[in-house]
């Protein structure tokens, strides 16, 4: 309810003309008359006057809330006995932290930042993904804002614990590996697979190495190193700075 429709309400509860609320006020009833039909805006003191006027606090006036008056609590708490008062304030702050928690996620929701992610690409966080040159997107939603080049999913779980299965790595594009064993983005240019993997360049070979050392019953990795000619066949597509689980916005 807004402030036109609540002074429309307390004025006809207390049976009075906009005249004698004009009067009570000391402005013209012109003046009050354009505030009941949503017309004006009364300023912040008049505001404070008309709610002084009907006995009501500036928040009910307002429509921000549906209790008249810090009395109103009171009077009903008076009346009630004291077990009752106990459950009355247990149940009012289990309500405010409800309410605490849904502002929070609105809060959270209405500052989402999208991020366009290619539909058609995979990163490989297992044996190889296969790479296309298809550009269609998706939007996901994240609450951090990173300055990337490129937004792909992971699939597979041989990255983890650090790197999960349907997370999107956010890559920087960088065509060398300035630290061994970060995580880069690789593609496999003459088998068509992209990896996400922790990288080490060596003499003749450029080695992916998993994060997970799982191992299978006779005891080898389910991850083994991969290992990459360093010549044109293998690109590197950049490094990942981040990867994040996308929120739902609903």
């Amino acid at each position: 309810m807004n402030l036109s429709e609540r002074l429309k309400e307390l004025r006809t509860e207390k049976k009075l003309t906009q005249k004698q609320i004009a009067l009570k006020l000391n402005v013209a009833y012109q003046v009050y008359q354009r505030w009941e039909k949503g017309e004006r805006q009364p300023k912040k003191e008049s505001i404070e006057n008309l709610a002084n006027v009907f006995n009501v606090s500036v928040g009910y006036l307002l429509g921000e809330t549906n209790i008249k008056s810090g009395s109103e609590i009171d009077e009903i708490m008076e009346k009630l006995k004291v077990p009752r008062q106990q459950r009355t304030i247990q149940f009012a702050k289990k309500q405010l932290i409800e309410q605490t928690e849904e502002d929070k996620i609105v809060h959270l929701y209405n500052s989402l930042i999208p991020y366009e992610v290619e539909e058609e690409q995979a990163l490989s966080a297992g044996r190889g993904e296969v790479y296309t040159d298809e550009v269609g997107k998706e939007v996901v939603y994240w609450d951090k804002d990173i300055k990337h080049d490129r937004a792909i999913v992971i699939r597979g779980n041989s990255m983890e614990p650090d790197y999960h299965y349907g997370q999107i790595a956010l890559i920087r594009y960088q065509s060398y590996v300035d630290i061994n064993g970060d995580i880069y983005a690789i593609d496999d240019v003459e088998r068509g697979l992209a990896y996400i993997k922790s990288v080490y360049v060596e003499d003749d070979y450029i080695r992916l190495i998993s994060l997970n050392d799982d191992i299978d019953f006779e005891g080898n990795r389910l991850f083994p190193d991969i290992l990459l000619p360093r010549d044109e066949n293998t690109r590197i597509i950049g490094k990942v700075i981040e990867a994040f689980t996308p929120i739902e916005k609903v």
